[in-house]
C-alpha cells in the first residue's frame, strides 16, 4: 500500500486546519450575523440527497455540472430493516452540489405537512457542496468540495424580494470590508431569453447551447477570460444559422450579444412580455441606485441553471485595481418548488435568492488584504421566539422599499434585527407578523415620494 496515497485526501478535497479554517469561519460567521439582522432564519440541509431531487425532470437539461451525472458524486444507500443480515433496499443518492434544490425540497415537504404555511419565508444556509470537477481544471480556489452561503426568500412575488436580494448582496460584502463602490451586480432576465427563443423558433437543444454561449459572453464582458469573446460570438452566429433563425430575429440576438449596460438592443421587440420585463429591470436599477448599489444591465446574464425563470444576476468586485468575477450569483426561480409539491393544483411558490462561494470570498479578501490579525467574529445565536425585533411594512409606491431599507439600516446599526415585509403589500403582513411572533410593526405611510 502506498503510504503517500494512504494519508492524502482525494484529489480536490482538502484538510483545513488553523488559520486557513479560521478565515473561512470568520467569513461565514460575519455573513450569518448580518443576514440574521435582516430577519433571516438558518436552515441546515442534509449533505446527501436523493438523486431524483436533482434529476432532469426537476432541474432541466442545463449543461451545468450537477445536471450531468459525471459532474456529481453519486452513491447507493443501503436501507436495512431489522437486521444487517436482511437484504437491504437501495436508494440512489448523491452528495449535494448546491443548496437551492435542497431548500426547495424542504419547502415542498413543509407544504405537504402545513398547506396553510405563511409566506414569505426568509432563510439562509451555509453548507459544504460537492462537484466532480475535471481534475485538470482544479486550482487553489476551485475544488471538488466547497462551501456555499446562500440567503433565499420563498413565497414572495417579483419586486421587493428581488430588490432585497441584491441589496443584501452589497450589505454582505460591505460587512466583510469590501467598499460598496467596487461592488458590481450584473443583471439579466431569463424570461426575456425564453421569449426570444420562442419568437425566433429555436428548438430546445439549440436554446441550451445558446444560453451557455451567452453566459460565457457575459463573463467575458465582466473581464473573465475576455479572449474567448470572438469564439463565443462566432458560436452564437453558428447556432442561429443552424437553427435557421430569420434575419430580423438574428439581428436582435447579435445586438443583444454586443450590447452592454443597456436594454436598448431589444427596445424594438414587439412583445408585451419582453417589454414588461425590460420595464421591471429599469425600475430595479433605479431603486437600487437610490440605495447606492451599482447595477450593470446585461441581457446575456442568463446563467446556466435551467430552473431560473426571471431575473438572474452575477456578483463581481472591482477594487484596488483588481477584478474578481462571479464571487456569487442568483436569481428568481418561481417553478422549482412546485416539483416537490404533490398537489398539482397548488399555486406556484415564487422564490428568489443568491449564493456566495465562500472560498472565493476568502481569496478575494486575502487579495485585498481585508483579513487582518486584529479581526474576529463571534457567532450570534438568539433563542427569541420572534425572528426579528421590528417588522417594517413599506409603502406600495415603486420606491417604497428605499424608505423601508433606510429605516431598517438605522435600526440594525444599533444591533436590532429588522425585517422588511416583501410579500404582497396589499395584504398578508398581519398574518406574517403573527406567524413570526413580531410584536413591533412599523407601517410606513403612503406618500407620493418616499425618499
Amino acid at each position: 500500500m502506498d503510504l503517500a496515497e494512504l494519508h492524502s485526501p482525494l484529489t480536490g478535497l482538502d484538510d483545513l486546519f488553523g488559520l486557513s479554517l479560521r478565515k473561512r469561519l470568520f467569513v461565514t460567521t460575519t455573513l450569518s450575523n448580518l443576514v440574521q439582522l435582516h430577519g433571516y432564519e438558518q436552515i441546515e440541509v442534509p449533505l446527501v440527497e436523493r438523486a431524483t431531487s436533482f434529476s432532469e425532470e426537476v432541474v432541466g437539461r442545463s449543461p451545468w455540472p450537477e445536471w450531468d451525472e459525471r459532474g456529481c458524486f453519486y452513491l447507493s444507500i443501503p436501507d436495512y430493516m431489522g437486521s444487517y443480515d436482511s437484504s437491504p433496499r437501495s436508494t440512489e443518492a448523491l452528495l449535494i452540489p448546491e443548496g437551492t434544490i435542497s431548500v426547495t425540497r424542504w419547502l415542498g415537504r413543509m407544504l405537504s405537512e402545513q398547506p396553510a404555511m405563511t409566506f414569505p419565508v426568509k432563510l439562509f444556509y451555509e453548507t459544504p457542496c460537492f462537484r466532480n470537477e475535471l481534475i485538470d481544471t482544479l486550482d487553489v480556489r476551485k475544488k471538488r468540495q466547497f462551501t456555499q452561503f446562500g440567503p433565499e426568500v420563498l413565497g414572495a412575488p417579483p419586486g421587493n424580494a428581488d430588490i432585497e436580494a441584491i441589496y443584501l448582496i452589497a450589505a454582505c460584502l460591505e460587512s466583510l470590508g469590501v467598499d460598496r463602490s467596487g461592488i458590481r451586480v450584473r443583471v439579466g432576465d431569463v424570461a426575456i431569453f425564453n421569449r426570444l427563443v420562442i419568437g425566433s423558433g429555436i428548438n430546445p437543444d439549440s436554446a441550451i447551447a445558446l444560453k451557455e454561449a451567452l453566459d460565457g459572453i457575459a463573463e467575458c464582458k465582466a473581464g473573465k477570460r475576455p479572449e474567448r469573446m470572438p469564439q463565443l460570438v462566432e458560436c452564437v452566429e453558428d447556432l442561429l444559422g443552424r437553427a435557421k433563425v430569420a434575419a430580423p430575429w438574428r439581428e436582435k440576438w447579435l445586438r443583444l450579444v454586443r450590447g452592454l449596460d443597456s436594454t436598448d438592443p431589444l427596445a424594438d421587440v414587439d412583445d408585451e412580455v419582453v417589454q414588461h420585463h425590460l420595464t421591471n429591470l429599469r425600475t430595479l436599477v433605479g431603486i437600487l441606485a437610490l440605495l447606492g448599489v451599482a447595477i450593470d444591465l446585461d441581457l446575456c446574464v442568463v446563467r446556466s441553471h435551467e430552473y431560473y425563470t426571471g431575473i438572474s444576476f452575477e456578483i463581481d468586485v472591482r477594487q484596488a485595481g483588481q477584478v474578481f468575477v462571479e464571487v456569487g450569483g442568483g436569481g428568481r426561480y418561481d417553478k422549482l418548488v412546485g416539483h416537490f409539491i404533490a398537489d398539482l393544483a397548488a399555486p406556484p411558490v415564487p422564490a428568489t435568492g443568491f449564493a456566495f462561494g465562500v472560498e472565493r470570498l476568502v481569496g478575494l479578501l486575502e487579495s485585498l488584504d481585508l483579513l487582518g490579525v486584529e479581526q474576529s467574529a463571534t457567532r450570534t445565536v438568539s433563542l427569541a421566539r420572534s425572528s426579528a425585533d421590528v417588522l417594517i411594512v413599506p409603502p406600495t409606491t415603486p420606491d417604497g422599499y428605499v424608505c423601508a431599507a433606510r429605516m431598517a439600516d438605522d435600526l440594525r446599526s444599533t444591533g436590532q434585527t429588522a425585517d422588511i415585509f416583501v410579500g404582497d403589500l396589499r395584504d398578508g403582513w398581519q398574518e406574517y407578523a403573527t406567524a413570526r411572533q413580531l410584536q413591533n410593526v412599523r407601517i410606513l405611510p403612503e406618500t407620493e415620494n418616499n425618499r
